[in-house]
């Protein structure tokens, strides 16, 4: 009987950039992997009638969905499944693609297959990274990540740049607990409308990546990477704010963001479609004395505060078989 246990960070995006492809920047961005929250999954393959998921209810539905997938071009038999730690869907983190990259992943395993450390070959078999590439290569390779989108040529493949965050940096992800971002039918016919940013917008953020976010991370001058990086938030939400409703999605996140500039905190971004935002600091004793400025609930809403380190590194995935793979992403 083979196990194959995989333990995945989580995803930070700030904003696709609906670049053309000539911009070189189609469906193109920044992000960034965080250590927490993560997946932590084991999967055992056996002689059973019908797969066992131990999830929660919602997890377990997306867990059949992706094993469904996944069978269309595997030979993967029934298993035994047990999520341990979860990553919340819908709300800026990345849980879907992470969940699905790492269910493939185990499935190339316990179907003795070597594509492991493909994870475009993973995210094809999960049906994922439809648009965006930052979860996907962030799953390998972990670290800040600038997707330069699709290329104009088809058989190309996807330039992804990565960069090591600063340890010592922390990150504050705040998301108000009940509420989720965008997704599904209502973000994919955002996108099916083929939205363009004007081509000034897309120039700004393309120098604001090269020219102040990037160096700040290679130098480590945190101060100018908090800046820049809401300066890009910011500037991208407007890009959005007719769908979500502003700049920030949530209501309370909204208030809280104009709070803490208010208040001297720079580098509030939202992550996706939120409703999670990050919030950058420069070490454990920045990330805590910022978070005592926020509140446990803003208008009603519960807010949830988790202070997580930067992921350099891909994703675990390991056999408990001697003779197959054991890797870990980086």
């Amino acid at each position: 009987m083979l196990k194959v246990d995989v333990t995945t960070g989580s995803r930070l995006h700030f904003g696709l950039i609906c670049g053309t492809k000539s911009t070189g920047w189609e469906f193109g961005g920044i992000g960034m992997m965080l250590r927490k929250p993560g997946w932590r999954l084991s999967l055992v393959s056996g002689p059973s009638e019908n797969d066992q998921i131990t999830a929660s209810p919602h997890t377990a539905t997306r867990i059949r969905e992706f094993l469904k997938a996944i069978r269309h071009t595997t030979s993967l038999q029934t298993i035994h499944l047990a999520v341990t730690e979860e990553v919340p869907f819908h709300t800026g983190l990345g849980g879907g693609t992470q969940l699905g990259l790492a269910i493939a992943a185990a499935a190339q395993l316990l179907t003795n297959q070597n594509a492991v450390n493909d994870p475009y070959l993973l995210a094809s078999l999960a049906n994922r990274a439809e648009r965006s590439a930052i979860g996907t290569a962030g799953f390998r390779d972990g670290g800040f990540l600038i997707d330069h989108g699709f290329s104009v040529e088809p058989e190309s493949a996807r330039r992804v740049d990565r960069i090591a965050i600063p340890e010592e940096w922390r990150f504050l992800i705040v998301r108000p607990l009940e509420a989720q971002g965008l997704s599904g039918d209502r973000e994919r016919n955002f996108f099916n409308q083929k939205k363009l940013m004007p081509p000034t917008l897309v120039q700004q953020l393309s120098e604001q990546i090269s020219h102040r976010i990037a160096p700040a991370i290679q130098h480590q001058q945190f101060e100018q990477f908090a800046t820049s990086l809401e300066s890009y938030g910011r500037a991208v939400g407007q890009f959005y704010a007719t769908e979500q409703g502003d700049i920030f999605a949530h209501p309370s996140i909204r208030k809280l963001a104009a709070e803490l500039a208010a208040q001297g905190v720079d580098g509030t971004a939202q992550s996706s479609w939120g409703p999670g935002i990050c919030i950058p600091a420069k070490s454990e004793s920045h990330a805590r004395s910022i978070a005592e400025l926020i509140p446990t609930t803003i208008d009603g809403a519960n807010i949830c505060i988790q202070i997580s380190e930067p992921m350099n590194i891909g994703a675990s995935v390991r056999s408990s078989a001697p003779e197959t793979h054991i890797s870990r992403f980086a």
